[in-house]
C-alpha cells in the first residue's frame, strides 16, 4: 500500500517544474491566510473603540477603511491563489494523461488481454482526476487550514491563555476521530475506483454491441447489471461519506463544547471587555471551518492515494521487448519459424515446435480448426508476443535483432475484423502516415483496393468523415478501406486474415481482385476460415492443436485424404 511519502514521491515529477509556481500559489494564500485572520483584532478594536463613549469620525472611518482593505487584499490573493493552482492543477492532469497514453500504446498485447477496456479507460478518465485534487485544492486547503489554526490558536492564547486551554483537549480526541476513519477511507476509496472500472467496461460493452443487445433482447439484463453495479458504487461512497461525515460530527461536537465552555468562563470567573470577548470568539468561531477542513482533507488524500496507485501501476507497466538495434530494410521476404514453441500462461502450449519455411513473394494459407494456432502464429510474427522456445528469422536475421517500429514497417495486416477511425478517408488509408504520404499515393491505393469508384460519389471524396469504426460506410466499403490501408503501407510483408467471409458474393469478388493485386510481389500470409479462397495458395499449411500435421498444394493435400480433406469435406456440406 502507498503511504503520503511515496504518493508525494510519485507525483513529485508531474510538480517539479511547477516549483515556482506552487511556491507563488502558496505565499498567495498565506498572504490570503493572514489578513483573514486579523479579522477578530480588528472586530474587537472596532467595539472598544467605536462603540465606546467617545469616539470621532476619523476613527470611524479608518477601521471603516482597515476592515474593507484587509477583506478586499485577502480575498485577492486568495482568487490569485485558486487560480494558479487550477492552472498547475490541469498541467498536471495533462501530463499524467499524455504518459498514461503514451504507455498505453507502447505496452504489450498481453496487457490487453488480461486488462479489461472499462477498466484501462477508467484509470485516465476517473483516477487521475483524483491524483489532481492533491495537485490544488488539497495543498492549498492544507496551508490555508492549518496557518488559519495556528495564527488563531496563536492569537487566542495571546488574547487569554487560560480560556485557550479548552482547545488542548480536542486534539487527543480529534487525533483518534482522524486515525479512525483513514483505514476505512482508504479502503472505500479503493472498492470505489475498482467499481468505476466495472462500470466503464460495462458501458463500454454496450455502446459497442448496443445492436447485440437489442436483436437479443438483452435490455433487462443489462439494465439489471447496471442497476447492481451503480447501486453498489452508491453505497461504497455512501460508507465514505459516513467515515468523512463522523470525523466532522465529532469536531462539531468539541468545538462547541469549547464555545460553550468559554461564553462561561468569560461570563462569570474571567473579566473582559466587549471587545476583547468579541474578538476571542470571533477566532474561535473562525476556527470551526479550518479545523473542519483539514479533518476533511484526509478523505480525498485517501481517495488520491488509492487513485494514484492504479495510474502509477500502469505508467511503471512494461512495455514491449524492444532490445534489438538493427534497422530493416530492403526486406525480401524469406520468412522461417525454428522449433518455435508458445505458451499463453506457461502450461498449455498452442504452439509446439513449429518448423516452417517461407519463401520470398511466396502465399501460403494456414488453415486448421479453432484454437489450432494460427492466429497465434502471425502474432508471434508481428512480435506481439515473444516465442517460449526456438527462434523467427527474416532474411537469416531473428527478428528480437531488429527495432520494433522498424521491423513492424515491413509488415501489412488486414482483418477479418476490420478497425477504421474516427476520421477522414484519407486519414484511414494514410493511418500513420497521414502527414507524409502525398494524396498521389493515398488515391493509387484506393484504385488497387477497388475502393475508388465508391469514394469519387462522395460529397467530400477523400476528405470525408467515416465517422467511428466507418459506421457510415457498408462492410464491403470498410473492408476495401482496410485493404488500401494496408495497400498504402506497401509492406513487403503481408498478413491477411480472412478479408471476404462476411461479404456478400458481389463485393467479395471486388475485394478478392483487390487482395490479389496486393499480393503481387509481397510474402503473403492468408488465415483461412473458408477454404474455398486459398486454393490458389502456393502452400497450405494444416495446423492441428498447435501442430503442424501436414502441407502442400490444395491438389495435394487433398489426394492426401488427411486433415485438409476432411476440413474440405465438411465445409462442401
Amino acid at each position: 500500500m502507498m503511504g503520503y511519502r511515496q504518493f508525494l514521491k510519485r507525483l513529485f515529477p508531474y510538480i517539479k517544474n511547477h516549483i515556482g509556481k506552487l511556491a507563488f500559489t502558496s505565499l498567495m494564500m498565506v498572504f490570503a491566510t493572514a489578513l483573514e485572520a486579523s479579522i477578530p483584532e480588528i472586530t474587537g478594536q472596532i467595539i472598544d473603540t467605536l462603540f465606546a463613549v467617545e469616539r470621532s469620525n476619523e476613527e470611524a472611518l479608518f477601521y471603516s477603511l482597515t476592515l474593507f482593505a484587509v477583506i478586499t487584499l485577502s480575498s485577492l490573493f486568495a482568487l490569485t491563489s485558486v487560480s494558479a493552482s487550477s492552472w498547475i492543477s490541469n498541467k498536471v492532469i495533462m501530463d499524467l494523461r499524455v504518459d498514461m497514453f503514451a504507455k498505453l500504446l507502447k505496452l504489450p498485447k498481453s496487457y490487453f488481454d488480461k486488462n479489461t477496456t472499462g477498466g484501462t479507460l477508467s484509470k485516465l478518465t476517473f483516477d487521475v482526476e483524483q491524483i489532481s485534487a492533491a495537485a490544488s485544492t488539497i495543498w492549498l486547503d492544507f496551508i490555508k487550514s492549518s496557518l488559519t489554526v495556528v495564527l488563531l490558536t496563536g492569537y487566542l492564547f495571546y488574547k487569554n491563555y487560560l480560556l485557550s486551554l479548552t482547545l488542548l483537549v480536542l486534539l487527543p480526541l480529534v487525533y483518534l476521530a482522524v486515525k479512525f476513519s483513514t483505514s476505512r477511507m482508504r479502503s472505500g476509496s479503493k472498492k470505489v475506483q475498482d467499481s468505476m472500472g466495472k462500470m466503464t467496461h460495462l458501458l463500454d460493452e454496450n455502446i459497442s454491441g448496443s445492436d447485440l443487445v437489442k436483436i437479443y433482447h438483452a435490455q433487462e439484463n443489462e439494465q439489471s447489471k447496471f442497476f447492481k453495479l451503480v447501486n453498489t458504487i452508491r453505497q461504497q461512497r455512501f460508507k465514505v461519506d459516513m467515515a468523512g461525515g463522523l470525523n466532522t460530527s465529532i469536531v462539531n461536537i468539541l468545538i462547541g463544547l469549547s464555545l460553550a465552555c468559554v461564553v462561561f468562563l468569560s461570563s462569570t470567573y474571567l473579566i473582559m471587555s466587549a471587545g476583547d470577548f468579541l474578538a476571542f470568539f470571533t477566532a474561535m468561531g473562525m476556527l470551526v471551518k479550518p479545523a473542519k477542513t483539514l479533518i476533511n482533507i484526509n478523505k480525498p488524500l485517501q481517495q488520491a492515494i488509492v487513485a494514484a496507485i492504479s495510474v502509477f501501476t500502469l505508467i511503471d507497466e512494461k512495455t514491449e521487448t524492444n532490445d534489438g538495434n538493427q534497422i530493416l530494410d530492403h526486406v525480401k521476404g524469406d520468412i522461417n519459424f525454428d522449433n518455435v514453441s508458445f505458451s499463453y500462461d506457461g502450461e498449455k502450449s498452442p504452439l509446439k515446435n513449429i518448423n516452417l519455411n517461407i519463401k520470398a513473394g511466396e502465399t501460403i494459407a494456414l488453415v486448421g480448426s479453432t484454437g489450432s494456432g494460427k492466429t497465434t502464429l502471425v502474432n508471434l510474427l508481428a512480435r506481439f508476443y515473444q516465442p517460449s522456445n526456438g527462434k523467427i528469422t527474416i532474411d537469416e536475421t531473428n527478428i528480437d535483432e531488429f527495432e520494433l517500429i522498424s521491423f513492424r514497417s515491413n509488415i501489412a495486416f488486414v482483418d477479418q475484423h476490420i478497425r477504421l477511425f474516427n476520421d477522414t478517408i484519407k486519414g484511414n488509408i494514410a493511418f500513420g502516415q497521414k502527414d507524409s504520404m502525398p494524396l498521389e499515393s493515398v488515391i493509387h491505393a484506393a484504385k488497387i483496393s477497388n475502393s475508388a469508384e465508391f469514394i469519387e460519389k462522395l460529397d467530400n471524396q477523400f476528405d470525408t468523415e467515416i465517422g467511428e469504426d466507418g459506421i457510415t460506410l457498408s462492410g464491403g466499403q470498410r473492408q476495401r478501406l482496410s485493404i488500401a490501408r494496408a495497400i498504402a503501407k506497401d509492406s513487403p510483408i503481408l498478413i491477411l486474415d480472412e478479408a471476404t467471409s462476411a461479404l456478400d458474393s458481389a463485393t467479395e469478388k471486388l475485394v478478392q481482385s483487390a487482395i490479389n493485386k496486393m499480393q503481387q510481389d509481397r510474402t503473403t500470409i492468408i488465415i483461412a476460415h473458408r477454404l474455398s479462397t486459398i486454393k490458389n495458395a502456393d502452400r497450405i499449411i494444416v495446423l492441428k492443436e498447435g501442430e503442424i500435421v501436414e502441407q502442400g498444394s490444395h491438389k495435394e493435400l487433398i489426394n492426401a485424404s488427411g486433415e485438409y480433406a476432411k476440413l474440405n469435406h465438411a465445409q462442401s456440406q
